[in-house]
């Protein structure tokens, strides 16, 4: 289901944050982007990443956030499924700082191809889409889609991680403390 409002009246923006409805919104120069909840699937993906990214993330003077805006402006920003950047872009809205990765956990007739080139633009180091249903990994940095080292995984840009689906099925998280593989 797609819903376009031509003009977007404040006081359903202020009662849809009011009632925690706007979650997941975006704001894409202007014109809001109300997007539906995440899967049960997709929501605890997300949770295993950061759980295995904290650490990394930490020693090197990062975080690791899910649902997370990256800001352009008021009037323009992105969420992301998950992020990990520097402690200093963090701001009370969201992200204004540099970002080493935003991940994109890709649900059928989501929008985070469409927002590839716009977190790129936007100060973020690389872009990596998992697709929920498959877990294949793709990783978009300025310089175009990255290629995997030859065991399937990619570096990750700002801390010592590897991640990648070398096999189908199965997505595989690499640092200091060891690897995981998670699947389905």
């Amino acid at each position: 289901m797609r819903a376009l409002f031509l003009e977007v009246d404040e006081a359903l923006i202020a009662e849809r944050r009011r009632r925690g409805l706007d979650t997941f919104d975006e704001m894409w120069e202007g014109v809001l982007h109300v997007v539906p909840q995440p899967t049960g699937w997709h929501q605890r993906l997300a949770a295993i990443l950061i759980h295995q990214l904290f650490d990394a993330a930490q020693q090197l003077g990062g975080e690791v956030a899910a649902e997370i805006a990256v800001l352009a402006g008021d009037d323009d920003y992105r969420v992301a499924d998950l992020a990990i950047y520097p402690r200093s872009s963090r701001g009370r809205l969201g992200l204004s700082g540099p970002v080493w990765v935003v991940v994109e956990i890709r649900s059928p007739r989501d929008e985070s191809v469409a927002k590839i080139g716009w977190y790129l633009a936007h100060r973020v180091a690389q872009v990596v889409l998992i697709d929920q249903d498959t877990l294949a990994v793709e990783v978009h940095t300025a310089d175009g889609p990255a290629v995997p080292d030859a065991d399937g995984l990619f570096g990750l840009a700002g801390v010592a991680v590897r991640l990648g689906s070398p096999d189908p099925g199965v997505l595989v998280v690499e640092t200091d403390e060891g690897t995981v593989r998670i699947e389905p």
